[in-house]
């Protein structure tokens, strides 16, 4: 056994090779060692001042003696251009800036380490570079001095933390700095961009002090860097006062679109949450990844329904979150949110809509079921036992149960440690109302499990609880049965089918509860467990809404329709929600009426054509209407070369993805050779490659041919991926949105996908081949 406490790291920049001298301290009684080291060349090992006999095998470096303090390795390593994990160089303008992305196993390439983490150790870093560079790490740096030539940055020491959480970034940075209270908060971009990032940091100020009431815990270190890379493989990534973000979730102004100061300020206090939840608390091993993600997701709107009321965040949990999960989770390829990870290359498997979503939606029933109050009480007990260490999940449930009084563990073991989750069932016989529960799923494949459900109803207008952790459960009234609704709030994972809408209507439905509905019944659709005639009759009831969820959710289910079939139902819908979303002018509003006429652009060739011609004026109109413009533009004239010639000009990324989304809407088959050569020589951001792939895909007028490329060019491609992404994992998305090529050729697709099976992404190849049997049978029964 052995206990790291401390890397002391020297490292010397020569452009992007580097020359390391690590010393780690450590207490170890085993005669061998086993660091973990991949790309490193290791040049010479000394225990406690001896050379020892080291060895380099697979991604383990093995020492060859028994080291009681000391350890010295001396090394070489290099920022890849190829791959965007590890220690990369992220390209801007024919330039580079060297930066770090080290969660789950990437740290092993930056420096030999024990990356594991349960492993926790103090960071001393000290990094010489050429003058006229600047160094961001972890810590504020405490000497800075000229030495041979070049410039020495010395860091403070970090607290007890995991490797991967450590950062390095490297590069000709321009900094904007909020030094009136501690922490010191500093926003750091590339050259001309550091003004977007004001928004961010103001959001950040104001979720730093939420956070230390909520944990009653104030942040651990003095300053905390938000940093802006231009090339990011994730949304954003939590090092401990390094955070570093795509510039689409940390850039935004007063001239940037609801969605995207929406995502900056979801996605800022989503990694400000995990600098107490993931990194002050760790999990001791990947089985509770979860438990981070899921908990900064919850925290994280939280967070914004304190800072931002008017946005509704409890409303965009459950539509960003909650629904998304719900329906990866109706897969037979779905996993318990608590799944055993042997190999740490099954690790990025991990970071799903389960692992988020459904995780994040457990806690919010959870904490509708214990009350807030005794909820926080469990976290912040939790928090303040497990400080600079290291927990996982049941140590939380333990936590919360005591605060609460009641044993809430058996519940919480039955959500996480079962895949899936129920549909209940409402029948209702004169004056009783049964509720049975079933596991759903999109294509019934005969498993079924019964869950711990905490139910919540309103009958007659009286709101009733009960857990039901059995089949069935029937209620007697004593009076005649007027109105019903289940799953109040939307607070419970579960769908509700009723026998009787009209009963289910009769009751006053909030905006989540409508929310949920209408999302039910279009999975119920998926299901085939109602027909389409019951779909229809169900969104035109919806036809005068002015709940932006339900129109955007409803808006989402038609633009999917169209995408499948190629055909434009429920225009009438769209077309009236236009006309009344065109007159809100309050952010939810905004929200709604840009995806409204995203989808009637779609759609709609004649709205295409009127749209269109304000692109002419492309640089003034409001930026809710950008992407609607510029695919109506692309629709109306396939102008690609335009499109293209705007995308290389923008240099900001939200411009930039509203291009792709345009060049994904073009109907001209020509485009796909090019848009794959753009992707393949780097034109188009690596980062961006599964989006617009996906997007493609999505596109019935050129389908075929995207995915004759994919099949035919499929090596190709995924030689690209794994370059890129270190490993197949992002190969897993591509293969999910090739189940789109099924609804055309479904045997041909499936047979292709069992061709090129392997077994990193046979999960996502079964996802995909389950979704054309889903999507098969759904065009038969299409009008």
């Amino acid at each position: 056994m052995h206990n790291v406490e401390k890397y002391e790291i020297f490292l010397d920049f020569n452009g992007y090779d580097y020359e390391g001298i690590e010393k780690i301290y450590l207490t170890s009684n085993e005669e061998k060692l086993e660091l973990d080291s991949l790309n490193l060349e290791i040049e010479s090992v000394k225990s406690d001042g001896r050379e020892v006999k080291f060895e380099v095998k697979g991604e383990k470096l093995i020492i060859y003696d028994k080291v009681e303090r000391e350890l010295e390795v001396r090394f070489k390593g290099k920022a890849s251009r190829d791959s965007i994990l590890g220690i990369y160089v992220a390209p801007y303008n024919g330039k580079g800036m060297i930066t770090t992305q080290f969660e789950a196993i990437y740290a092993r390439r930056f420096i030999p380490c024990f990356d594991h983490p349960a492993m926790k150790a103090k960071f001393k870093l000290t990094v010489r570079v050429d003058k006229g560079l600047k160094v961001i790490s972890n810590m504020p740096v405490v000497r800075e001095k000229e030495e041979n030539g070049k410039l020495v940055y010395e860091f403070d020491e970090t607290p007890r933390m995991s490797t991967y959480l450590l950062y390095l970034g490297i590069g000709n940075f321009e900094e904007i700095k909020d030094e009136g209270k501690i922490p010191t908060i500093i926003v750091a971009t590339i050259p001309g961009k550091v003004q977007k990032g004001r928004f961010s940091m103001q959001i950040s100020r104001n979720s730093i002090e939420f956070y230390g009431k909520y944990f009653e815990i104030p942040y651990q270190l003095p300053k905390v860097h938000l940093i802006a890379i231009p090339e990011f493989a994730y949304g954003a990534m939590e090092n401990w006062g390094a955070i570093t973000f795509r510039e689409t979730a940390l850039l935004a102004d007063d001239s940037s679109s609801v969605y995207q100061k929406f995502r900056v300020a979801e996605v800022v206090a989503h990694e400000l949450a995990h600098q107490w939840f993931g990194n002050l608390v760790t999990l001791k091993w990947w089985d509770d990844l979860w438990l981070n993600e899921s908990f900064a997701t919850f925290m994280s709107f939280k967070s914004l329904k304190y800072l931002f009321p008017q946005w509704d965040s409890e409303g965009h949990l459950i539509y960003g979150e909650t629904l998304s999960a719900l329906e990866d989770d109706s897969l037979t390829t779905t996993h318990p949110i608590e799944a055993h990870v042997r190999d740490p290359h099954e690790i990025e498997q991990m970071f799903d809509n389960i692992s988020y979503g459904k995780g994040a939606s457990i806690l919010r029933m959870i904490e509708a079921y214990v009350g807030e109050e005794n909820f926080r009480r469990g976290v912040v007990n939790y928090l303040n036992s497990f400080k600079f260490g290291n927990a996982e999940g049941k140590d939380l449930w333990d936590s919360i149960s005591k605060a609460v009084g009641q044993n809430i563990g058996e519940i919480m073991a039955d959500w996480i440690t079962k895949p899936g989750y129920p549909v209940i069932f409402v029948n209702t016989y004169g004056n009783s109302v049964r509720f049975s529960q079933k596991r759903f799923m999109l294509l019934d494949s005969g498993l079924n499990e019964t869950y711990k459900v905490p139910l919540t109803y309103e009958i007659n207008g009286k709101f009733s609880t009960l857990l039901l952790d059995k089949e069935f459960t029937e209620i007697r009234l004593e009076e005649g049965l007027k109105s019903i609704k289940v799953n109040v709030n939307r607070t419970g994972f579960y769908r509700v089918l009723y026998d009787s809408l009209d009963l289910a209507f009769s009751s006053k439905h909030n905006v989540y509860e409508e929310l949920g509905l209408v999302n039910d019944y279009w999975n119920f659709l998926l299901a085939d467990l109602i027909d389409s005639r019951m779909y229809f009759d169900l969104l035109s009831r919806f036809t005068n809404t002015s709940n932006s969820f339900v129109s955007r959710e409803i808006t989402s289910q038609l633009l999917t329709l169209f995408y499948l079939f190629k055909k434009h139902y429920g225009k009438d819908f769209l077309v009236n929600q236009v006309k009344i979303f065109r007159k809100f002018n309050d952010d939810l509003g905004k929200l709604a009426y840009s995806a409204i006429i995203n989808a009637l652009a779609t759609t709609d060739e004649e709205f295409a054509l009127g749209l269109s011609t304000l692109f002419d004026q492309y640089e003034n109109i409001d930026s809710n209407m950008k992407e609607a413009v510029a695919i109506a533009y692309a629709i109306t004239t396939n102008d690609f070369n335009t499109l293209l010639e705007k995308y290389k000009k923008y240099t900001i990324d939200e411009e930039k993805n509203r291009m792709l989304s345009a060049i994904s809407s073009l109907r001209d088959p020509s485009i796909v050779n090019k848009v794959f050569s753009l992707i393949f020589n780097r034109t188009i951001k690596t980062q961006d490659t599964r989006f617009v792939i996906s997007s493609l895909v999505h596109n019935p007028h050129i389908r075929e041919e995207v995915c004759e490329y994919l099949i035919n060019n499929f090596d190709e491609v995924k030689k690209f991926i794994n370059t890129v992404y270190g490993g197949p994992w992002g190969l897993g998305s591509i293969v999910r949105s090739m189940s789109f090529c099924g609804v055309d050729k479904p045997r041909e697709t499936i047979d292709f996908l069992e061709k090129v099976k392997f077994k990193e992404i046979e999960r996502p190849i079964k996802e995909s081949e389950e979704r054309i049997k889903i999507y098969s049978r759904l065009k038969k029964k299409m009008p």
